[in-house]
């Protein structure tokens, strides 16, 4: 899609949304008709459509759901956050791509995640983050150059985390002055205030992501006392701003059946959490707590509350794992986003702690195009069963053999523990106990994805395969 096409689009669906509003129910339609007309005769648009056509209609929690977004949220975040992201993330057209001066192509990333500070007001249990300053933080110009070269790239949608990103100063006065994009912002909720939540509102194209581990019990254990209820005020004080927000949840072994229950998941609802993010914990950084890390077994318990949670409750939910199937499998390396952290060391990932290249040195386009994203991206998705889609803890060897051919550098304190040694030999067990729970379950319930993404392979006929193919990460 081109830019004018984008323009027009934006246009559209904000007028449509707008529209909407003032009569939400019963007028699904419109919004099904109006993705069909932009979906044309591309075939995985259409499967979305259809899939949009089932939720939002009449007896659909999507039904219930479609009325809270439209109603809750302030005219000016709808127009400018909501149909941002149906324009630029939900209806991409594939993997654009630009050719360099020399010859070389770059995807253009969906999304690109930048940390401008790890510095944080908490010390959570099991995060990466360590103890940094100020002078650790990115500048505001560097943030705002990075963000400008990707919006030249074609890249609209931009998520901050850290670290603490309202510890960070100049935030707002960045994302004021790219006011044609749209920022989602990872945040634990303690220092929003009245006066922020207004501001979120003013600019529009700002959701922030509110870290929850459960309840009282379970939030407070991983994030200190008075966790949760810091929690709970923040969201009230965004849904009365009408906001648009999310919940974000680490799933470790302690919480999974808190964060998937009936109980939980009707809270986010009744706080007016328009969206929710799941994160399986990830053994990463300086001597990583592995019992937190969640089993195979309990991974598809998370993907099976998922699924019960998006039938019967008035909230959208992501699962970042295992939505592989949706996804193609993993996006890092600029296949479909990166991470710019603290320092401006360029990774493929938020979970992936090493680097070849710095912003401070290059431009976005030139880290895009370095040998180790490249080589990332055409081993890429790694396997046949995008439940299992990541390099970190479903095919470790990737990974290992990437960072050791390019010589990536590990840009966290202990970041190279995940390489070798205990950890190492965790996640090849882990791996490997999770292929037998998964690909029975990829090749019983997972036929769709093949016509989906239009990769016939993905199709196992129902039955296990011999072995899979060994990939070109696993070969380097």
């Amino acid at each position: 899609m081109n830019r004018v096409s984008q323009q027009t689009m934006e246009y559209a669906v904000g007028q449509l949304l707008g529209a909407l509003a003032k009569a939400p129910e019963g007028n699904y339609r419109q919004i099904v008709g109006a993705f069909r007309r932009f979906s044309g005769d591309d075939e995985n648009k259409l499967m979305v459509t259809d899939w949009i056509a089932n939720y939002l209609s009449p007896g659909q929690p999507g039904a219930a759901w479609l009325k809270h977004l439209l109603t809750s949220v302030d005219p000016n975040v709808r127009r400018r956050a909501l149909g941002r992201f149906v324009t630029h993330v939900a209806f991409r057209h594939g993997l654009p791509v630009r050719r360099l001066d020399d010859g070389r192509e770059i995807p253009v990333p969906a999304t690109i995640v930048i940390s401008p500070t790890m510095r944080c007001n908490l010390h959570c249990v099991g995060c990466y983050a360590g103890n940094y300053t100020k002078k650790d933080d990115l500048t505001a110009e560097e943030v705002v150059r990075v963000i400008g070269e990707a919006r030249e790239l074609g890249t609209r949608f931009f998520v901050i985390t850290g670290g603490e990103p309202f510890i960070y100063e100049p935030l707002f006065e960045i994302v004021e002055q790219f006011g044609d994009c749209f920022f989602q912002v990872y945040t634990s909720g303690h220092l929003l205030t009245e006066a922020t939540a207004r501001r979120i509102v003013e600019l529009g194209n700002v959701v922030p992501a509110i870290s929850v581990e459960g309840f009282e019990a379970e939030t407070d254990w991983r994030r200190g006392p008075g966790g949760f209820q810091r929690v709970m005020r923040a969201m009230d004080l965004l849904r009365e701003a009408k906001a648009m927000f999310a919940f974000s949840a680490t799933v470790t072994q302690r919480n999974l059946d808190v964060v998937i229950s009936d109980e939980f998941a009707s809270l986010m609802v009744e706080k007016g959490a328009h969206y929710g993010w799941y994160f399986a914990y990830m053994p990463i950084g300086r001597s990583p707590d592995l019992s937190l890390m969640p089993t195979p077994e309990q991974r598809n318990r998370l993907r099976e509350g998922v699924i019960r949670i998006r039938k019967n409750y008035p909230i959208l939910i992501g699962d970042f794992w295992n939505d592989g199937p949706l996804t193609d499998g993993c996006l890092s390396a600029g296949r479909n986003y990166l991470h710019i952290n603290n320092r401006g060391d360029v990774e493929p990932c938020v979970f992936q702690h090493f680097a070849v290249d710095n912003i401070k040195e290059k431009s976005l386009a030139e880290c895009l195009a370095s040998d180790f994203f490249t080589a990332m991206r055409k081993a890429a998705p790694y396997g046949r069963n995008l439940l299992r889609p990541c390099p970190i803890i479903d095919h470790p060897q990737v990974l290992r053999g990437l960072v050791k051919k390019f010589g990536a550098r590990p840009t966290h304190e202990g970041a190279e523990e995940i390489l070798t040694g205990r950890v190492a030999e965790h996640l090849d067990n882990y791996s490997a106990e999770l292929a037998k729970v998964y690909d029975p379950i990829w090749a019983r319930e997972y036929r769709w994805v093949a016509r989906f993404q239009g990769k016939p392979e993905y199709d196992w006929g129902g039955d296990l395969p011999r072995k899979e193919p060994v990939s070109a990460g696993e070969r380097s």
